[in-house]
C-alpha cells in the first residue's frame, strides 16, 4: 500500500538520523522536535517538546498543555500522533497504542485534534492487520471513523478484513464508500480494481468456514472434500503455527479453482499451490486428499505466516520457500537432504527473486537448495534463532542488517560458507 510505504520510508529516515554520529548527544528515544518555534504573542516561544522524548514523556506533556490550556497543546498533539504512527511502522506498535488510548481522553472538538487522532488509529489498524490481529484491527478501523468519518486508512482495512474472509461483496461496498469520500485515493482505487478482477476469478463460489480458515469452492464440487481441506488447514494452523509461534486470529482465506481453472490465473504450470494473501489451490488436490495435497497446504500457510512474522517485509525469496518446505514435512513427511552438488546448484544470492521464473526441474533444486539453507540455519541457532531472525526483518527492511542483528554473523560470510559446502 503506497501510503503505508511512505511512511515507513518517513519512519526509516528517521531513525537512520537518529543513528548518525551527528546526534551522538540525542537519546535513543524518539526526539520529536520536528516543527520550528511557535509564535505567541510576537515572540518566538520554544517548541514545548523540543527534546528527545519517549511515546510516555511526550503523552504526558501534551495532557500538561492541555490543563494549562496552551495554545500548543493542539500542535503538540498532532505531532505526538504523527510520531507515534512511526514508531507503530517500525519498532513500537504496543506505545502508539498507549499513545492513542491516552490522547483520546484530551478534547475531541477541535478538527486537528480529531483529524490527526483518527490518522494515528487508521495506521494502527492497517499494522494489526498485516500482523493478522484483525479483531483488533477491525476496532481499530472504528475508532478512525468515528473521529473523521472520511478516514481512508479505515475504509481500506474494513474492507481488507472482509476480502480476507472472502467476502467480496462487503468489501467492495467498502472500498467504494471509501472512494466515494476520496475520490482521488490512489489506494483505494487499486484495491477496488483488483477485487473486481477476484469477483471475476470466484465471485460465483460458495463458501465454508472452520475456525480459523474460510474457503471458496465451487458448490459443484464435493463438499466432503472442502470441508477435509478445512481439517487439514486446522491441523496446519496448530503445527505450522508451532514453527513460528504464530497463531492468527483468522479468518485466514483459501480458494480452491475449479474446472482445471486455476491453470489459467497465471500461476507457474508446475506450482502445486500459491500465496499471495489468500492460500489458492486447484480443487482436484482437494478431491483427491493425497499427502502431497496436505503437504501443499502446509506449505502454504507457512507461507501466510512468514508474511505476517515479518510485516510483509518479503526477504529473499530461499527464506521464505525454505521455511514453507520445511513446514511442508510436516504434513508430508521425505528424506533428509544430503549436502551433494545438486542442493547447492546455485549460489545463494540468486535465490532472492521468486521461484516462478524457473521450470519443474530447476524449480526443484532450488527448493531443495533453499529447504538446505534453512537446514543450516536451525542447525546452528535452533528455530527460536529464526524466529528472532524473522522478528528482527519486520522493523529492519536491510536483510542484511537483520540477518547480523539476529545472529551476529555477516550475512555475505553464512552465504560464502554455505556455497563451499557441496565443494
Amino acid at each position: 500500500m503506497a501510503r503505508i510505504a511512505r511512511l515507513q520510508r518517513e519512519a526509516e529516515e528517521a531513525e537512520a538520523a537518529a543513528r548518525r554520529p551527528a546526534d551522538a548527544g540525542t537519546p535513543p528515544s524518539l526526539a520529536l522536535s520536528a516543527a520550528p518555534g511557535a509564535v505567541d504573542g510576537g515572540a518566538v516561544t520554544p517548541d514545548p517538546i523540543n527534546a528527545a522524548l519517549s511515546l510516555d514523556e511526550a503523552v504526558e506533556r501534551v495532557h500538561r498543555l492541555f490543563r494549562e490550556r496552551s495554545p500548543l497543546a493542539v500542535p503538540a498533539l498532532v505531532k505526538t500522533c504523527a510520531a507515534s504512527e512511526k514508531r507503530a511502522l517500525t519498532s513500537d506498535v504496543a506505545g502508539a497504542e498507549r499513545a492513542l488510548g491516552r490522547l483520546r481522553e484530551e478534547p475531541t472538538t477541535d478538527p486537528a485534534v480529531r483529524g490527526a487522532l483518527s490518522h494515528l488509529a487508521g495506521t494502527l489498524a492497517v499494522v494489526s492487520s498485516k500482523g493478522a490481529h484483525y479483531e483488533k484491527a477491525r476496532y481499530q478501523a472504528r475508532v478512525a471513523l468515528e473521529l473523521e468519518d472520511t478516514n481512508p486508512l479505515a475504509y481500506l482495512v474494513l474492507g481488507e478484513l472482509a476480502f480476507q474472509a472472502n467476502d467480496l461483496g462487503v468489501a467492495m461496498d467498502t472500498w467504494e464508500r471509501g472512494l466515494r469520500l476520496n475520490p482521488d485515493d490512489p489506494v483505494l482505487t487499486g484495491r477496488l480494481e483488483q477485487a473486481r478482477v477476484e469477483l471475476a476469478k470466484v465471485g460465483g463460489l460458495e463458501r465454508l468456514s472452520s475456525e480459523h480458515f474460510v474457503v471458496s469452492f465451487d458448490g459443484r464440487a464435493d463438499v466432503p472434500a472442502a470441508r477435509s481441506t478445512l481439517d487439514i488447514m486446522e491441523a496446519a494452523y496448530r503445527q505450522v503455527g508451532t514453527l513460528f509461534q504464530q497463531f492468527p486470529d483468522g479468518p485466514i482465506p483459501l480458494v480452491l479453482y475449479p474446472n482445471n481453472s486455476f491453470a489459467d490465473q497465471g500461476h507457474a504450470s508446475w506450482s502445486a499451490g500459491v500465496y499471495d494473501g489468500k492460500i489458492r489451490l486447484p480443487a482436484e488436490g482437494a478431491a483427491a486428499q493425497t499427502l502431497a495435497f496436505k503437504g501443499t497446504l502446509f506449505h502454504e500457510y507457512a507461507h501466510a505466516l512468514f508474511h505476517r512474522s515479518t510485516r510483509g517485509a518479503g526477504g529473499p525469496a530461499w527464506l521464505n520457500e525454505g521455511f514453507a518446505d520445511i513446514a511442508r514435512l510436516k504434513g508430508d513427511p521425505g528424506p533428509a537432504l544430503l549436502c551433494q552438488p545438486s542442493t547447492h546448484s546455485f549460489p545463494l544470492r540468486t535465490l532472492h527473486a521468486g521461484f516462478g521464473r524457473f521450470d519443474r526441474r530447476t524449480a526443484r533444486y532450488a527448493y531443495m537448495e533453499a529447504r538446505h539453507a534453512l537446514e543450516r540455519l536451525i542447525e546452528r541457532h535452533g528455530e527460536e534463532g529464526i524466529r528472532n531472525l524473522l522478528a528482527a526483518m519486520s522493523t529492519e527492511r536491510d536483510f542484511s542488517r537483520a540477518f547480523e542483528r539476529a545472529f551476529g554473523q555477516d550475512y555475505d560470510s553464512f552465504a560464502r560458507t554455505f556455497d563451499a559446502e557441496s565443494r
